[in-house]
């Protein structure tokens, strides 16, 4: 009876660390594949970019310029900063709402690629873009 008590109280235990050290893998895989170039290329650069978005469980509403309320609230939109070298600068944020996230696309093989994320620094008012290497 005492050994079945034990049992009883450790399953649960073991379950549940199981389930969290399972929940921290993904969210570690998800972090680091966000910050990754996108191996699928994309027509445009805003299909790119919404393949960005959609990895991270959310919804693209296209170029923020273009949004209206109410239909896209809560969604994802991007706007382009610049251009350089064959790479483009764009941010992205929630609509009606700040810019969180850098994402740099460029063309490659006949279609868009995204090189990388990264996240806005909203204490640096210096203009600075982080461009990838």
């Amino acid at each position: 009876m005492v050994a079945f008590r034990r049992l009883t109280t450790v399953a649960p235990l073991v379950a549940g660390l199981a389930l969290g050290l399972s929940a921290i893998l993904v969210l570690h895989a998800c972090a680091r594949d966000g910050n990754a170039s996108a191996s699928a290329s994309a027509a445009t650069a805003q299909e790119a970019i919404a393949q960005v978005v959609q990895a991270r469980g959310e919804r693209y509403a296209g170029l923020c310029e273009q949004t209206r309320s109410p239909e896209d609230v809560g969604k994802v939109c991007s706007r382009l900063i610049e251009a350089r070298d064959g790479v483009q600068a764009h941010l992205i944020g929630h609509t009606f709402s700040e810019f969180s996230t850098w994402v740099f696309v460029t063309q490659r093989d006949g279609g868009w690629a995204v090189l990388g994320t990264e996240a806005l620094d909203f204490l640096d008012t210096s203009g600075f873009i982080p461009w990838p290497n």
